[in-house]
Protein backbone atom coordinates (compact mmCIF):
# COMPACT_ATOMS: atom_id res chain seq x y z
CA UNK A 1 0.00 0.00 0.00
CA UNK A 2 2.22 3.13 -1.38
CA UNK A 3 -0.48 6.07 -0.33
CA UNK A 4 -0.06 4.81 2.88
CA UNK A 5 3.35 6.29 3.83
CA UNK A 6 2.32 9.00 2.16
CA UNK A 7 -0.97 9.88 3.33
CA UNK A 8 0.35 9.71 6.97
CA UNK A 9 3.04 11.67 6.08
CA UNK A 10 1.01 14.30 5.16
CA UNK A 11 -0.94 14.70 8.49
CA UNK A 12 2.04 14.12 10.35
CA UNK A 13 3.76 16.80 9.03
CA UNK A 14 -0.03 19.04 9.37
CA UNK A 15 -0.62 17.86 12.99
CA UNK A 16 3.66 18.94 13.98
CA UNK A 17 2.95 22.16 12.59
CA UNK A 18 -0.30 22.83 14.48
CA UNK A 19 1.03 22.07 17.77
CA UNK A 20 4.18 23.49 17.14
CA UNK A 21 2.41 27.02 16.45
CA UNK A 22 0.07 26.54 19.41
CA UNK A 23 -0.03 26.19 23.20
CA UNK A 24 -2.11 22.63 22.66
CA UNK A 25 -0.68 20.37 24.90
CA UNK A 26 -0.82 16.68 24.94
CA UNK A 27 -3.39 16.64 27.98
CA UNK A 28 -5.80 19.01 25.68
CA UNK A 29 -5.41 16.37 22.97
CA UNK A 30 -5.85 13.12 25.05
CA UNK A 31 -8.96 14.60 26.18
CA UNK A 32 -10.43 15.26 23.02
CA UNK A 33 -9.88 11.82 21.82
CA UNK A 34 -11.64 10.57 24.47
CA UNK A 35 -14.58 12.48 23.50
CA UNK A 36 -14.54 11.36 20.08
CA UNK A 37 -14.29 7.80 21.32
CA UNK A 38 -17.57 7.82 22.69
CA UNK A 39 -19.39 10.22 19.76
CA UNK A 40 -17.85 8.18 16.89
CA UNK A 41 -18.97 4.94 18.74
CA UNK A 42 -22.51 4.80 16.80
CA UNK A 43 -25.48 4.03 17.82
CA UNK A 44 -28.70 2.78 16.01
CA UNK A 45 -31.04 4.47 18.12
CA UNK A 46 -29.45 8.07 16.95
CA UNK A 47 -31.54 8.40 13.79
CA UNK A 48 -34.09 8.83 16.13
CA UNK A 49 -33.17 11.72 18.55
CA UNK A 50 -33.84 15.15 17.74
CA UNK A 51 -30.38 16.13 17.55
CA UNK A 52 -26.50 14.69 17.34
CA UNK A 53 -23.54 15.21 19.57
CA UNK A 54 -21.54 18.24 17.81
CA UNK A 55 -17.58 17.61 18.25
CA UNK A 56 -15.97 20.97 18.37
CA UNK A 57 -13.64 21.00 16.03
CA UNK A 58 -13.58 24.66 16.00
CA UNK A 59 -10.89 23.66 19.08
CA UNK A 60 -7.56 22.95 17.85
CA UNK A 61 -7.26 20.32 20.15
CA UNK A 62 -10.17 18.44 18.67
CA UNK A 63 -8.74 19.17 15.25
CA UNK A 64 -4.98 17.64 16.10
CA UNK A 65 -7.21 14.85 18.20
CA UNK A 66 -8.46 13.77 14.65
CA UNK A 67 -5.38 14.22 12.38
CA UNK A 68 -3.66 11.78 14.27
CA UNK A 69 -6.35 9.02 14.65
CA UNK A 70 -8.89 9.54 11.91
CA UNK A 71 -7.16 11.22 9.35
CA UNK A 72 -5.14 8.89 7.55
CA UNK A 73 -7.85 5.89 7.41
CA UNK A 74 -10.32 8.06 6.24
CA UNK A 75 -8.35 9.27 3.16
CA UNK A 76 -6.85 5.53 2.61
CA UNK A 77 -10.60 4.48 2.83
CA UNK A 78 -11.85 6.79 0.41
CA UNK A 79 -9.12 6.08 -2.25
CA UNK A 80 -9.26 1.95 -2.02
CA UNK A 81 -13.20 2.81 -2.90
CA UNK A 82 -12.55 5.03 -5.91
CA UNK A 83 -9.12 2.67 -6.59
CA UNK A 84 -11.31 -0.60 -6.74
CA UNK A 85 -14.31 1.02 -8.84
CA UNK A 86 -11.70 2.27 -11.26
CA UNK A 87 -9.67 -1.13 -11.94
CA UNK A 88 -12.64 -3.67 -11.07
CA UNK A 89 -15.60 -2.53 -12.94
CA UNK A 90 -14.80 -1.07 -16.98
CA UNK A 91 -18.23 0.84 -17.07
CA UNK A 92 -17.31 2.43 -13.92
CA UNK A 93 -13.70 3.17 -15.63
CA UNK A 94 -15.34 4.58 -18.63
CA UNK A 95 -17.26 7.03 -16.73
CA UNK A 96 -14.40 8.69 -14.83
CA UNK A 97 -12.32 8.74 -18.29
CA UNK A 98 -14.88 10.54 -19.92
CA UNK A 99 -15.44 13.23 -17.00
CA UNK A 100 -11.82 14.07 -16.68
CA UNK A 101 -10.97 14.44 -20.57
CA UNK A 102 -14.19 17.24 -20.75
CA UNK A 103 -12.70 20.19 -21.35
CA UNK A 104 -13.94 21.83 -17.85
CA UNK A 105 -12.51 20.74 -14.33
CA UNK A 106 -13.81 17.84 -12.46
CA UNK A 107 -15.75 19.44 -9.49
CA UNK A 108 -15.76 17.12 -6.32
CA UNK A 109 -18.47 18.93 -3.45
CA UNK A 110 -17.32 17.01 -0.26
CA UNK A 111 -20.30 17.66 2.08
CA UNK A 112 -19.41 17.26 6.26
CA UNK A 113 -15.92 17.77 5.14
CA UNK A 114 -13.51 17.78 7.85
CA UNK A 115 -9.46 18.40 6.83
CA UNK A 116 -10.39 17.58 3.50
CA UNK A 117 -9.44 13.66 3.72
CA UNK A 118 -11.97 12.88 1.25
CA UNK A 119 -11.33 15.05 -1.31
CA UNK A 120 -6.95 14.41 -0.93
CA UNK A 121 -8.34 10.48 -1.30
CA UNK A 122 -10.38 10.74 -4.48
CA UNK A 123 -8.01 12.75 -6.20
CA UNK A 124 -5.22 10.61 -5.08
CA UNK A 125 -7.10 7.17 -6.65
CA UNK A 126 -8.13 9.19 -9.99
CA UNK A 127 -4.82 10.58 -10.62
CA UNK A 128 -3.42 6.89 -10.19
CA UNK A 129 -5.57 5.09 -12.25
CA UNK A 130 -6.39 7.86 -14.47
CA UNK A 131 -4.20 10.96 -15.54
CA UNK A 132 -3.45 14.43 -14.51
CA UNK A 133 -6.95 16.42 -14.97
CA UNK A 134 -8.09 19.82 -13.71
CA UNK A 135 -9.96 19.56 -11.09
CA UNK A 136 -12.33 21.76 -8.61
CA UNK A 137 -12.96 21.21 -4.83
CA UNK A 138 -15.65 22.36 -2.47
CA UNK A 139 -15.50 21.61 1.04
CA UNK A 140 -18.61 21.81 3.08
CA UNK A 141 -18.24 21.92 7.02
CA UNK A 142 -20.10 23.09 9.94
CA UNK A 143 -16.74 23.92 11.59
CA UNK A 144 -15.25 26.73 9.67
CA UNK A 145 -11.71 26.34 11.12
CA UNK A 146 -11.48 23.09 8.94
CA UNK A 147 -10.74 25.46 5.97
CA UNK A 148 -7.48 26.73 7.34
CA UNK A 149 -6.20 22.86 8.02
CA UNK A 150 -7.10 21.97 4.42
CA UNK A 151 -5.15 25.07 3.29
CA UNK A 152 -2.38 23.60 5.60
CA UNK A 153 -2.72 20.66 3.81
CA UNK A 154 -2.76 22.01 -0.07
CA UNK A 155 0.38 24.25 1.01
CA UNK A 156 2.58 21.16 2.48
CA UNK A 157 2.08 19.33 -0.94
CA UNK A 158 2.71 22.57 -2.85
CA UNK A 159 5.82 22.74 -1.87
CA UNK A 160 8.94 22.34 -4.01
CA UNK A 161 11.09 19.94 -1.82
CA UNK A 162 8.35 17.71 -0.52
CA UNK A 163 8.19 14.30 -2.11
CA UNK A 164 4.05 13.65 -1.88
CA UNK A 165 4.49 12.20 -5.65
CA UNK A 166 0.90 12.23 -7.28
CA UNK A 167 -0.77 13.62 -4.18
CA UNK A 168 1.32 16.89 -5.19
CA UNK A 169 0.49 16.46 -8.99
CA UNK A 170 -3.15 16.34 -8.11
CA UNK A 171 -3.11 19.79 -5.35
CA UNK A 172 -0.83 21.53 -7.51
CA UNK A 173 -1.77 25.41 -8.43
CA UNK A 174 -1.88 24.32 -11.94
CA UNK A 175 -4.27 21.27 -12.07
CA UNK A 176 -6.22 22.31 -8.81
CA UNK A 177 -8.44 25.36 -6.87
CA UNK A 178 -10.47 24.40 -4.20
CA UNK A 179 -13.27 26.86 -2.05
CA UNK A 180 -14.82 26.31 1.42
CA UNK A 181 -18.24 26.55 2.30
CA UNK A 182 -19.16 27.04 6.30
CA UNK A 183 -22.99 25.37 6.37
CA UNK A 184 -25.07 22.97 8.41
CA UNK A 185 -26.32 20.56 6.24
CA UNK A 186 -29.71 19.94 8.61
CA UNK A 187 -30.55 23.45 8.02
CA UNK A 188 -32.16 25.13 4.85
CA UNK A 189 -29.37 24.25 2.22
CA UNK A 190 -28.24 28.25 0.61
CA UNK A 191 -28.68 29.37 -2.85
CA UNK A 192 -24.57 29.19 -2.99
CA UNK A 193 -24.44 25.31 -2.01
CA UNK A 194 -27.22 24.68 -3.94
CA UNK A 195 -24.92 25.66 -6.88
CA UNK A 196 -22.16 23.91 -5.60
CA UNK A 197 -24.04 20.26 -5.27
CA UNK A 198 -25.89 20.89 -8.65
CA UNK A 199 -22.48 21.54 -10.82
CA UNK A 200 -20.61 18.65 -8.87
CA UNK A 201 -19.44 15.79 -10.70
CA UNK A 202 -19.15 13.82 -7.52
CA UNK A 203 -20.26 14.23 -4.39
CA UNK A 204 -18.15 12.89 -0.95
CA UNK A 205 -20.51 11.44 1.99
CA UNK A 206 -17.76 9.87 3.82
CA UNK A 207 -18.10 9.36 7.76
CA UNK A 208 -20.48 11.87 7.42
CA UNK A 209 -24.27 10.82 7.87
CA UNK A 210 -23.51 8.88 11.12
CA UNK A 211 -21.49 12.07 12.39
CA UNK A 212 -24.96 13.87 11.72
CA UNK A 213 -27.47 10.75 12.89
CA UNK A 214 -30.68 12.24 13.99
CA UNK A 215 -34.28 12.29 13.01
CA UNK A 216 -33.36 15.08 10.22
CA UNK A 217 -30.74 12.76 8.88
CA UNK A 218 -32.83 11.13 6.21
CA UNK A 219 -34.42 14.39 5.12
CA UNK A 220 -30.60 16.15 4.42
CA UNK A 221 -29.80 13.31 2.45
CA UNK A 222 -33.33 12.87 0.20
CA UNK A 223 -32.46 16.95 -0.28
CA UNK A 224 -28.92 16.33 -1.23
CA UNK A 225 -30.35 13.77 -3.92
CA UNK A 226 -32.63 16.05 -4.94
CA UNK A 227 -30.80 19.19 -6.07
CA UNK A 228 -27.81 17.07 -7.83
CA UNK A 229 -27.96 16.85 -11.48
CA UNK A 230 -28.47 13.23 -13.87
CA UNK A 231 -25.22 12.31 -14.60
CA UNK A 232 -23.60 13.24 -10.82
CA UNK A 233 -22.03 10.65 -8.42
CA UNK A 234 -22.18 10.37 -5.10
CA UNK A 235 -19.26 8.58 -2.90
CA UNK A 236 -20.62 7.43 0.67
CA UNK A 237 -18.67 5.15 3.49
CA UNK A 238 -19.83 4.47 6.58
CA UNK A 239 -20.05 2.65 9.58
CA UNK A 240 -21.33 -0.91 8.53
CA UNK A 241 -23.85 -0.83 11.43
CA UNK A 242 -26.45 1.49 12.92
CA UNK A 243 -28.79 1.80 9.60
CA UNK A 244 -26.79 4.20 8.00
CA UNK A 245 -26.35 2.45 4.42
CA UNK A 246 -30.37 1.66 4.52
CA UNK A 247 -31.10 5.40 5.01
CA UNK A 248 -29.06 5.55 1.39
CA UNK A 249 -30.40 2.72 -0.20
CA UNK A 250 -34.10 4.50 0.22
CA UNK A 251 -33.26 8.34 -0.49
CA UNK A 252 -31.29 7.08 -3.70
CA UNK A 253 -34.42 4.59 -5.04
CA UNK A 254 -36.76 7.68 -4.38
CA UNK A 255 -34.68 10.16 -6.39
CA UNK A 256 -33.25 8.09 -8.80
CA UNK A 257 -29.65 7.00 -7.84
CA UNK A 258 -28.22 3.81 -8.95
CA UNK A 259 -25.37 1.99 -8.21
CA UNK A 260 -22.26 2.12 -10.45
CA UNK A 261 -19.87 -0.25 -8.08
CA UNK A 262 -20.95 -3.37 -6.32
CA UNK A 263 -22.10 -1.67 -2.94
CA UNK A 264 -19.74 -3.40 0.13
CA UNK A 265 -21.82 -4.30 2.76
CA UNK A 266 -19.79 -4.88 6.10
CA UNK A 267 -17.14 -4.25 4.15
CA UNK A 268 -13.46 -4.80 6.95
CA UNK A 269 -10.67 -2.44 6.28
CA UNK A 270 -7.38 -2.98 7.89
CA UNK A 271 -4.27 -0.56 7.67
CA UNK A 272 -1.08 -1.30 9.81
CA UNK A 273 0.59 1.63 8.41
CA UNK A 274 -1.58 3.13 10.52
CA UNK A 275 -1.27 0.74 13.89
CA UNK A 276 0.72 3.77 15.82
CA UNK A 277 0.50 4.99 19.48
CA UNK A 278 0.62 9.07 20.26
CA UNK A 279 -1.29 11.14 22.72
CA UNK A 280 -1.68 7.79 24.77
CA UNK A 281 -3.85 6.65 22.16
CA UNK A 282 -3.66 4.00 19.38
CA UNK A 283 -4.68 5.77 16.25
CA UNK A 284 -7.56 4.21 14.32
CA UNK A 285 -6.27 1.18 11.49
CA UNK A 286 -8.94 -0.83 11.13
CA UNK A 287 -13.07 -0.26 10.51
CA UNK A 288 -15.74 -1.74 9.33
CA UNK A 289 -17.59 -0.16 6.66
CA UNK A 290 -20.24 0.20 4.22
CA UNK A 291 -19.45 1.56 0.97
CA UNK A 292 -21.73 2.63 -2.41
CA UNK A 293 -20.75 4.37 -5.37
CA UNK A 294 -23.93 5.89 -7.04
CA UNK A 295 -25.15 7.98 -10.15
CA UNK A 296 -28.36 9.95 -10.33
CA UNK A 297 -30.18 8.97 -13.58
CA UNK A 298 -32.40 10.38 -15.66
CA UNK A 299 -35.56 8.11 -14.94
CA UNK A 300 -37.13 8.83 -18.51
CA UNK A 301 -34.19 7.13 -20.12
CA UNK A 302 -33.47 4.35 -17.58
CA UNK A 303 -35.42 2.13 -15.76
CA UNK A 304 -35.48 3.05 -11.86
CA UNK A 305 -34.79 -0.52 -10.82
CA UNK A 306 -31.41 -1.06 -13.15
CA UNK A 307 -27.61 -1.58 -11.15
CA UNK A 308 -25.34 -0.23 -13.69
CA UNK A 309 -22.58 -2.46 -11.60
CA UNK A 310 -23.75 -5.37 -12.87
CA UNK A 311 -23.97 -4.66 -16.25
CA UNK A 312 -21.91 -6.83 -19.06
CA UNK A 313 -19.03 -4.96 -20.70
CA UNK A 314 -16.03 -5.68 -22.52
CA UNK A 315 -13.28 -7.83 -20.15
CA UNK A 316 -9.49 -6.51 -20.30
CA UNK A 317 -8.19 -9.60 -22.15
CA UNK A 318 -11.29 -9.60 -25.37
CA UNK A 319 -9.33 -6.28 -27.11
CA UNK A 320 -6.20 -5.26 -27.48
CA UNK A 321 -5.06 -1.87 -25.91
CA UNK A 322 -4.37 -0.15 -29.39
CA UNK A 323 -7.54 -1.66 -31.04
CA UNK A 324 -9.58 -1.01 -28.33
CA UNK A 325 -8.05 2.69 -27.80
CA UNK A 326 -8.60 3.19 -31.68
CA UNK A 327 -12.40 2.32 -30.92
CA UNK A 328 -13.07 4.81 -29.06
CA UNK A 329 -11.38 7.71 -30.95
CA UNK A 330 -13.53 6.54 -33.35
CA UNK A 331 -16.51 7.21 -31.83
CA UNK A 332 -15.04 10.45 -30.92
CA UNK A 333 -14.65 11.39 -34.62
CA UNK A 334 -11.18 11.50 -33.86
CA UNK A 335 -8.40 9.60 -35.96
CA UNK A 336 -5.42 8.40 -33.41
CA UNK A 337 -2.36 8.42 -35.60
CA UNK A 338 -1.15 4.89 -37.19
CA UNK A 339 2.11 4.42 -35.58
CA UNK A 340 0.81 5.13 -32.29
CA UNK A 341 -1.74 2.37 -32.81
CA UNK A 342 0.81 -0.44 -34.46
CA UNK A 343 2.91 0.63 -31.15
CA UNK A 344 0.05 -0.13 -28.74
CA UNK A 345 -1.15 -3.45 -30.77
CA UNK A 346 0.70 -5.79 -29.78
CA UNK A 347 0.15 -4.69 -25.94
CA UNK A 348 -2.24 -6.43 -23.79
CA UNK A 349 -5.16 -3.84 -22.31
CA UNK A 350 -4.07 -2.73 -18.92
CA UNK A 351 -5.09 1.03 -18.37
CA UNK A 352 -3.58 1.67 -14.82
CA UNK A 353 -0.20 0.89 -16.37
CA UNK A 354 -0.02 3.45 -19.33
CA UNK A 355 2.34 5.68 -17.98
CA UNK A 356 1.23 9.80 -17.61
CA UNK A 357 3.00 10.43 -21.06
CA UNK A 358 -0.06 8.53 -22.78
CA UNK A 359 -2.53 9.61 -20.99
CA UNK A 360 -1.32 13.22 -21.85
CA UNK A 361 -1.54 11.93 -25.72
CA UNK A 362 -4.68 10.60 -24.64
CA UNK A 363 -5.96 13.84 -22.80
CA UNK A 364 -5.12 16.12 -26.12
CA UNK A 365 -6.31 14.06 -28.65
CA UNK A 366 -9.85 13.43 -27.01
CA UNK A 367 -10.09 17.53 -26.14
CA UNK A 368 -9.30 18.15 -30.29
CA UNK A 369 -5.99 20.19 -29.56
CA UNK A 370 -3.63 21.04 -31.97
CA UNK A 371 -1.43 18.17 -32.19
CA UNK A 372 1.27 19.81 -33.45
CA UNK A 373 1.11 22.64 -31.29
CA UNK A 374 1.54 20.76 -28.23
CA UNK A 375 4.15 18.13 -29.99
CA UNK A 376 6.07 21.20 -29.68
CA UNK A 377 5.90 22.49 -26.61
CA UNK A 378 6.02 18.84 -25.21
CA UNK A 379 8.01 16.99 -27.89
CA UNK A 380 9.00 14.43 -25.50
CA UNK A 381 5.19 13.21 -25.51
CA UNK A 382 4.45 13.16 -29.14
CA UNK A 383 7.86 11.97 -30.58
CA UNK A 384 5.63 10.54 -33.81
CA UNK A 385 4.31 14.57 -34.41
CA UNK A 386 8.27 16.75 -34.08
Amino acid sequence: MWYSTLFLRLYSKILEDDLIKSDVNEGDVQQAIRYMHEVYRGNPENLSKESYSITNYNNLAYRCAYLFKYAPIHTALVYEAMSRALTENPHTFRLFQDLVFLKTPFNICSLGSGPGTDVIGVLAAMYDKLCFFPSSATLVDIMPEWEGTFRSVVSELRLEDRTYGILSASASQRYFDWSFIDSDLLEEVSQDLKLVIESANLITLVKFVSAVACKKTSEMIEKIFQIMRPGAMVLFIDNAGGGFQELITSAAKKHHLVPIFEPLNHELYVNDTFNREKFGYKSCYKTRVAVQLLMKIDPVQYSTGMNLSSQLYPTPTIYPQGQMLQHRFEEQNIRMPNRWTEALMSMPIDLNTICNADARRVLALRRGLNRRGFAAKYPNYFPFFS
